[in-house]
């Protein structure tokens, strides 16, 4: 069995499955949440900058927007 990724308590897209796009909710926690969350932009995030810092509209797939988040916490 995969293993949960450990922010999935107060992520957004583990926890909402984003809403109006419950496709994509599925799809996400599929791929990210259950064992690919090495992968994930939010948890990559959450482990450099802590999980308050990172946007609630961040997919797991953003991981080119990593950079600007992190310059901008680190300022």
């Amino acid at each position: 069995m995969a293993t949960l990724c450990t922010y999935a308590a107060t992520c957004p897209v583990f926890t909402t499955g984003l809403g109006p796009l419950p496709h994509l909710g599925i799809k996400y926690r599929r791929a990210y949440c259950r064992g690919g969350w090495s992968e994930c932009a939010r948890h990559l995030l959450a482990d450099t900058v802590g999980s308050d810092s990172v946007p609630a509209t961040l997919l797991p797939s953003q991981r080119n927007q990593i950079v600007e988040v992190v310059a901008h916490a680190v300022s």
